[in-house]
């Protein structure tokens, strides 16, 4: 159970009710702490001390202190009479992108989304970091999506009518959203020319791309998220007794925070390691099924390219001639080659690719490829990888100019 609160709760006092005393900032930490022990002191004080269930009283408590109810505190915005919060909003939502990519599992799922309470911003921006994460998980698991919203508390009475109201008063539990989550590629930008082309080859359908430029997590959580991070927490600035950030969490920290899920969910359902710039069709075909098998376009189309380079190949191999000759002495050669002497043609190699021809034939361009026999097994791999690189991110954004 994840419980998100706002960093704007620090010092935060609820009337007529005895509150945790108030305290001096000296750094964010402190902030992020006092926050924390306010939430657990509510959670314990106030809502669990309440139930009239002891039973569930207990259990509650249990789970409270087994650190299995986690409290994050993510940044927020807005001047209240406890603390002024200065930064950017949309900060609230990478940060929150950031921390579920850790602690949502990676297996087929039931999740669970309370929108009932929340600061205006929040409940929309929580959503949005569920859904796009959830549509990762859902290329390979099956993730059921229930969001839920209780009905408003009474509120524009007197006192006294008050008191009656809310005594009678049953608030419902009601379900706006119950679905199975669909695969929901990446499409946001990202500096990086790699993981540019790993987004592009999994929005596109681009398998021998996907194999060669998989980011390697360990490297993805430190260059492109640990450091980003540490360095948006060093230039939070407590003064006052308020904060101000003088950085915000960029567009490159949300998209890496995807990547850097989709690799956890990818990791514990693959058993190929990966990356690899020269991969067997098997294992190939064997990526295309797990990773496509809910996008039918993309897995007809891939898989039919694979089986016809396959089948190509296999042909060469039998065919008595130099290329037949070099083929099954294991020597790497360029696929269109093989396809000339397989076929009895004679296409040129093309100095350059038209992105529409990359994208028609799933990345797997016959004069861009290499084909390879060893022991009858059959592996491809490219040759220039900068080229490949440029061929991926024209094939998803065009020219960017960046």
């Amino acid at each position: 159970m994840i419980i998100f609160t706002l960093d704007t709760l620090a010092n935060i006092k609820i009337k007529g009710k005895p509150d945790i005393n108030q305290k001096t900032f000296s750094n964010y930490s402190d902030v992020k702490e006092d926050v924390e022990n306010r939430v657990k002191w509510f959670l314990e004080k106030e809502t669990i001390a309440n139930l009239s269930d002891s039973s569930l009283k207990e259990k509650m408590t249990k789970l409270l202190n087994s650190r299995r109810i986690k409290i994050v505190v993510a940044p927020g915005v807005g001047s209240f009479k406890n603390i002024k919060v200065e930064g950017e909003m949309l900060d609230f939502y990478h940060y929150a992108l950031y921390k579920l990519s850790k602690e949502l599992p990676t297996g087929s799922m039931k999740v669970y989304l309370d929108l009932t309470h929340g600061i205006n911003f929040m409940p929309t921006l929580l959503y949005r970091a569920l859904n796009n994460l959830l549509g990762l998980a859902a290329f390979v698991n099956n993730c059921r999506f229930v969001v839920l919203n209780s009905e408003p508390y009474p509120q524009g009475f007197s006192k006294e009518e008050k008191d009656a109201v809310v005594s009678e008063t049953v608030l419902r539990i009601r379900v706006v959203e119950d679905r199975f989550v669909q695969p929901k590629p990446i499409y946001s930008k990202v500096k990086d020319r790699s993981l540019a082309t790993f987004i592009s080859s999994l929005t596109n359908g681009f398998p021998l791309v996907f194999t060669t430029f998989y980011p390697e997590i360990d490297k993805l959580k430190k260059s492109f998220i640990n450091e980003e991070l540490e360095n948006f927490l060093r230039n939070i600035e407590i003064k006052s007794g308020n904060v101000k950030r003088k950085k915000c969490l960029s567009e490159d920290f949300k998209t890496s925070s995807k990547i850097y899920y989709l690799i956890r969910v990818l990791n514990a359902s693959n058993k190929h390691e990966l990356p690899k710039t020269e991969v067997s069709i098997d294992d190939l075909e064997c990526l295309i099924e797990l990773i496509f098998k809910k996008i039918t376009r993309l897995e007809v189309i891939t898989k039919r390219d694979v089986r016809q380079i396959r089948d190509v190949v296999k042909k060469a191999s039998k065919k008595d001639g130099e290329v037949g000759d070099r083929l099954r002495s294991g020597e790497k050669l360029l696929y269109l080659d093989v396809y000339n002497f397989a076929k009895d043609k004679n296409f040129d190699r093309k100095d350059k690719i038209d992105p529409r021809d990359f994208i028609a034939h799933s990345g797997l361009i016959s004069d861009r490829i290499y084909v390879r026999l060893d022991n009858g097994k059959m592996t491809l791999s490219y040759g220039d990888l900068e080229e490949i690189m440029n061929l991926s991110i024209k094939s998803m954004w065009g020219d960017r100019g960046d």
